[in-house]
């Protein structure tokens, strides 16, 4: 089993009807995301050549020999209260993303919806809910373009696709209020930022190239989250902005959204 994948060690109660419902919203809610076939490229180019961070670069090809399901949303208030019993968030609203959470918190709740969902029998068991690899992000964070972000170059237009330091006065909208990108994901630029499965890393080089994330970093508290949010400016909010913070971060500002994937 690779290190993407979750050990579930505790066995959930029945959910109950509420709590199905939103499980199957839920999982309605995913994308299939399947490389080389249709408008996803087997193929795509992780970082920036120009411009960014150093640590951004150097720009490597990775390529994908298997699908998988990424949530259009991020995780809203209502389906993390649901699975985990509170709601840590400062800017209460059902369907608002929730923050103030850990990298942990964001494992315990992959691991936890994970096995309600197993029970509640709407995925498998060789299925599992987890957080993407940086790669993954990416790749679905582009959707297939090669622009600074995935409506183009131009950030004059960025008020139309995401929640930023320009136009939001607080993480208080539900998801999915501004546009999509061009495979349907929702506040993929800005918002707030998403927690990653990898371990913090200064550059590309030797990162892996099939999707994995990059789990055996020399400090694995410090790790990775993407997208940018409300709190930021245009340049933090880019398909491949990098924001190495610690593991155990609680700001409005961070959040998580999943993937659902076969274990590997």
């Amino acid at each position: 089993m690779s290190a993407l994948c979750l050990v579930l060690t505790t066995l959930a109660a029945e959910p109950t009807a509420g709590e199905i419902a939103l499980l199957k919203t839920f999982h309605q809610e995913f994308i299939h995301i399947t490389p080389g076939t249709g408008v996803y490229p087997a193929a795509f180019t992780l970082g920036r050549a120009e411009g960014g961070e150093e640590n951004e670069r150097p720009p490597v090809e990775v390529s994908f020999s298997y699908d998988f399901h990424i949530a259009k949303y991020e995780v809203p208030q209502n389906l993390w209260e649901a699975v985990m019993g509170s709601n840590p968030s400062r800017w209460k609203g059902p369907r608002n993303s929730v923050e103030m959470l850990t990298f942990e918190e964001a494992q315990q709740f992959c691991s936890k919806v994970t096995e309600l969902m197993r029970i509640s029998e709407l995925i498998r068991s060789d299925e599992v809910i987890r957080l993407p690899s940086e790669a993954e992000w990416e790749y679905v964070a582009r959707a297939g373009t090669t622009t600074v972000y995935s409506f183009g170059d131009d950030t004059a237009r960025l008020d139309d696709y995401g929640w930023h330091t320009g136009n939001a006065a607080g993480n208080d909208p539900p998801v999915g209020a501004k546009k999509p990108n061009p495979w349907g994901l929702y506040d993929i630029h800005g918002y707030l930022w998403e927690w990653v499965l990898d371990v913090a890393h200064n550059s590309y080089k030797d990162v892996p190239t099939d999707g994995s994330a990059w789990t055996k970093g020399s400090d694995e508290s410090v790790r990775i989250v993407r997208g940018g949010s409300w709190k930021d400016k245009a340049n933090k909010l880019t398909s491949s902005y990098r924001f190495a913070v610690s593991h155990d971060l609680r700001d409005d500002a961070v959040g998580l959204r999943c993937v659902l994937a076969k274990i590997k």
